[in-house]
């Protein structure tokens, strides 16, 4: 049975959320809480599936993805054995995507992009993304600055 996070759970989840390269020692000096606590709280939170991974933070620009967009789809239910959750599937499989969301409203799905440049985010919504059977519209909205 889950039980209720509590205030310290909570303060280790945030610092986690910042920076989850930090040791469990430094956390346990951040939060003047005893190291054995520190670490017995992230275990459960681990074995309780609220912390489900580690990842790093890229810099996206260092790496020569300059552009970055999010793209709202529209689908054709009308398409023949057409699934919006196989079209997320095979959308999350093509290079450069970050993430992609099924989402309720005037879109069905929002997909996060990363490109090199102009080029090869046009060259991504024509010869890949709207080549997936079931995508019938996009919208692109072009990121101009990101706070990560």
């Amino acid at each position: 049975m889950f039980k209720a996070l509590d205030g310290k759970d909570i303060a280790i989840l945030e610092l986690l959320q910042k920076d989850s390269s930090k040791s469990r020692k430094w956390i346990a000096k951040k939060l003047a809480l005893p190291l054995t606590t520190v670490h017995n709280r992230i275990a459960k939170l681990e074995r309780d599936g609220i912390i489900s991974g580690y990842n790093a933070r890229l810099d996206y620009k260092k790496l020569g993805y300059d552009v970055s967009a999010y793209v709202q789809l529209t689908v054709d239910y009308a398409t023949r054995d057409f699934s919006q959750v196989d079209a997320a599937k095979k959308i999350r499989a093509l290079h450069g995507v970050d993430s992609v969301c099924i989402v309720a409203g005037t879109t069905d799905i929002i997909v996060k992009v990363r490109a090199k440049d102009t080029d090869g985010l046009n060259d991504f919504l024509l010869n890949h993304l709207r080549k997936i059977e079931g995508i019938d519209k996009t919208t692109s909205i072009v990121v101009l600055k990101e706070f990560a």
